[in-house]
């Protein structure tokens, strides 16, 4: 069953479409309320989808079972940490909205190792299995 590591590539190209080419851009071309409010509302649809691709990837890896053990866990894995991720959004919004600089910094990077964590689970499930 190939869907998994089809997901595993949907999941990377996603992140990496999403933070090296449009956050950036956004940051950079658009004013600095515009960007936050535009921002505010593509990081939880981002976690959103990562998280529920990642979960259709854990799901097949159960119905269709294989020797993939790394791809079945990586693919739950990533579905909690991006569940993480999303529920984690309001707070960060909060804390920017209340000039919480500090908490707002530490709870951004915390969503940064965990998306960072998730592209090299998708692209380990990936490399691992087809080498």
């Amino acid at each position: 069953m190939q869907i998994p590591f089809i997901i595993c590539g949907m999941v990377s190209g996603i992140i990496l479409f999403q933070s090296v080419l449009i956050a950036p851009a956004i940051n950079k071309l658009i004013d600095q309320k515009q960007a936050s409010t535009l921002l505010r509302n593509l990081w939880p649809k981002f976690f959103l989808t990562i998280g529920l691709l990642s979960l259709v990837s854990f799901v097949t890896s159960l119905l269709f079972p294989t020797d993939q053990i790394l791809t079945k866990y990586s693919s739950g894995l990533s579905f909690v940490l991006m569940s993480i991720c999303y529920f984690m959004v309001p707070i960060i919004n909060n804390a920017k909205d209340s000039s919480k600089n500090r908490l707002w910094s530490n709870m951004h990077l915390i969503t940064v190792i965990l998306t960072l964590v998730t592209l090299l689970l998708s692209i380990s499930s990936i490399y691992f299995n087809v080498f």
